[in-house]
């Protein structure tokens, strides 16, 4: 008898994402120590304000509970020491979210110190799930105890017929083009790893200001003169980068269920830091402005088109297929995460949220109430690179207090 397809009920974006193995998380830490009973109830708290948790594994049903045997399957606690090097400790790629059928697709971990720090942290708290299940926006509404359950999500925005065909034809050859590349050709090889950085908010509405740019603008900026400055080993003229926004733009056919839409851009780099953040808050504009709907018409046929293959070529659909990326970053900037509720009761500022997905350099920036945190999931290589987000601020802000 064959295997039931658990993402049989998924839309073509979240078949993707699964089979990329694309693993979201979230984490922080907390002011008070968690017992088995907490977690036991946050598990189950995670289910009934994001039902979509119940999807995706063999025995899935959208309409029963998750049973507490279940749930407790899913959540792991440790005494440690110390919380000393938290969070890099302990995210990773999330292998144990996908490694039983049987279970739903997402995990908690707690790690319980033996003494709490100066700055009252009793332990450290990392939620992981499928990305197939969640985005963004979801983990911001979770963040403050709010429902993330999707509704249908459909686009009253037509996209014009000429450049819907286009796309679509487009859309159908690079599809094609990735599959062969993907299967021959490795991009970014690992291995990759995760590091972080935390800073007070109030640093970025300063230079923001300052430069007359957005802050979305600003923190890409970071991001990529972080990996990519002048004059580097790892240096680059142009930087090629997909990035994520949340909209309803994509013309009626647009998945049903991601609000996450990706759009392209291509930025000249600079030496001069702000020189630099000024021509990308300028390219981003320029990117926007000419949105007509042709990159999401293009991906969603590539997406169907990709789905639609695997069925007829199963053995192509490899790991490293889905690890193909052609772009130098990802960047994505998430809606803010202000913890309150029950659901984030004990849960402290910072809060550190992204993705682990091997094949591109990632990083995910999460506003909070008083922090800003930056999350890279990265190639192990340019990690040594993320040292100079700090020294970056130091110049631009002489004095300040990076402190976690």
């Amino acid at each position: 008898m064959a295997t039931p397809d658990p993402t049989a009920g998924f839309t073509d974006m979240q078949w993707y994402m699964y089979r990329q193995r694309n693993v979201a998380f979230f984490a922080a830490y907390t002011a008070r120590a968690f017992s088995d009973a907490d977690l036991l109830a946050a598990a189950r708290s995670l289910v009934d304000l994001a039902p979509q948790l119940r999807l995706g594994y063999t025995g899935a049903a959208a309409d029963r509970p998750i049973p507490d045997d279940v749930l407790r399957r899913l959540t792991y606690k440790e005494s440690v020491a110390t919380l000393d090097g938290f969070p890099e400790r302990w995210v990773d790629r999330g292998d144990a979210v996908l490694s039983d059928p049987g279970l739903p697709l997402f995990r908690i971990r707690y790690a319980e110190a033996a003494t709490p720090t100066a700055e009252g942290r009793a332990g450290f708290i990392l939620v992981q799930v499928s990305h197939a299940l969640v985005e963004g926006a979801d983990s911001a509404l979770l963040s403050r105890s709010q429902s993330a359950q999707h509704p249908t999500s459909r686009s009253t925005r037509e996209t014009a017929p000429l450049v819907k065909a286009a796309a679509t034809g487009l859309g159908a050859v690079l599809a094609s083009l990735h599959l062969l590349a993907g299967n021959f050709v490795t991009v970014r090889p690992g291995p990759f790893g995760y590091v972080s950085r935390a800073y007070p908010r109030a640093l970025f509405s300063q230079l923001a200001r300052d430069w007359g740019v957005r802050q979305r603008a600003l923190f890409y900026a970071l991001a990529l003169h972080t990996l990519f400055e002048s004059g580097t080993p790892a240096g680059k003229r142009q930087i090629s980068s997909t990035y994520s926004s949340i909209d309803e733009g994509g013309g009626a056919d647009r998945d049903a269920f991601m609000r996450m839409r990706m759009r392209f851009a291509v930025f000249h780099n600079a030496p001069d830091f702000p020189t630099f953040v000024r021509a990308l808050d300028a390219r981003l504009t320029e990117a926007e402005a000419k949105e007509s709907g042709f990159n999401a018409e293009l991906n969603a046929e590539g997406i169907r088109l990709h789905r639609k293959l695997s069925r007829v070529l199963p053995g192509a659909y490899t790991p490293k297929m889905f690890q193909f990326m052609p772009y130098d970053a990802v960047l994505g900037l998430i809606p803010p995460h202000r913890l309150g509720g029950k659901l984030t009761a004990g849960l402290i500022e910072p809060v550190f949220a992204g993705a682990a997905l091997e094949g591109a350099n990632a990083c995910v920036i999460v506003p909070n109430r008083q922090f800003v945190t930056f999350n890279f999931y990265i190639q192990r290589k340019l990690l040594p690179s993320v040292s100079r987000l700090d020294a970056i601020l130091r110049t631009l802000i002489p004095g300040s207090d990076f402190g976690r």
